[in-house]
């Protein structure tokens, strides 16, 4: 498996570690039945609960964008250099973007968002022969 395809996994770990925190976060909130009831009714989950579940929806949003190209890049077996950097570069933006997405701090959340859609323009540009 190249490097693309490990940052994919790692990518979809990553999601699964955010859902696992968003849930321990609301079951420390409301307890242990909210969190094995059907959900009927919404709950406040306080500034962090919200931030969680933003960050962790945003996350979905550019995982839309990195997975074709990923699978892509592993489908038609392109071995450019640029697909492995802009595999890593994702991963590492979106758990800079989720840190400090938590901690609050706006600027560089967003410099952490446009450097994964960075690294998802260089496995794109690389399957286009352009890199």
């Amino acid at each position: 498996m190249t490097i693309n395809g490990v940052m994919l996994i790692l990518s979809l770990t990553f999601l699964l570690l955010i859902q696992l925190i968003q849930a321990q976060h609301t079951t420390s909130l409301h307890g242990l039945g909210y969190a094995m009831s059907p959900r009927d009714k919404s709950v406040d989950v306080g500034i962090l609960g919200g931030r969680i579940q933003r960050a962790k929806v945003n996350l979905i949003e550019n995982l839309m964008l990195f997975a074709p190209l990923s699978v892509l890049g592993e489908t038609l077996q392109v071995n450019h250099s640029a697909v492995a950097w802009g595999a890593i570069i994702f991963f590492v933006a979106r758990v800079v973007h989720f840190v400090v997405y938590l901690a609050g701090i706006k600027g560089i959340r967003t410099l952490a968002w446009l450097v994964g859609v960075v690294g998802c323009g260089m496995i794109a540009f690389a399957l286009l022969g352009w890199a």
